[in-house]
């Protein structure tokens, strides 16, 4: 049985979850990704309201996800991102055991803590539901998410 990533790499206990990708248009993006670069849609698009988002996640591989992220309105920070540099990979999301515990042990190497929200749970759906946003001491924005209970690494 290989080593649970989640208890082994990264002072914080942090595996890599997807690289967040601001689109000007989330159908115009995923017709590329799918057909031209050939990745594959793991779900279906979701508004996040809350956060002013529609996304979607699409797997390049197993285990290595891309989430295309296109702004509700134009006060949507994702928005933003694609008027002042054209759209492009603008975060990368970490998976953690315990979202309390990872902010408190980078918190304190430094990094600042922007935003936590969650999101409903639906019952087919097993991905995680309480999510954190940082910006690193250089001010680089990245993401946690938390691993729910029974979710395998």
């Amino acid at each position: 049985m290989p080593p649970d990533p989640l208890s082994t790499t990264a002072a914080a206990g942090m595996e890599l979850h997807h690289v967040g990708v601001a689109v000007k248009s989330l159908e115009t993006a995923l017709g590329y990704y799918t057909d031209l670069f050939g990745l594959r849609r793991a779900s279906e698009p979701v508004e996040v309201p809350g956060e002013g988002v529609r996304v979607c996640f699409l797997e390049a591989r197993p285990g290595m996800l891309i989430e295309l992220v296109e702004g509700l309105g134009e006060a949507s920070p994702v928005a933003d991102i694609v008027a002042r540099t054209g759209a492009g990979p603008y975060h990368l999301c970490y998976r953690v055991r315990d979202l309390d515990t990872a902010i408190e042990k980078l918190r304190a190497g430094g990094c600042y803590r922007l935003k936590r929200f969650q999101r409903p749970a639906a019952a087919e759906d097993r991905g995680p539901r309480r999510f954190a946003f940082l910006l690193t001491p250089d001010r680089q924005l990245f993401e946690l998410c938390e691993a729910q209970p029974d979710e395998s690494p």
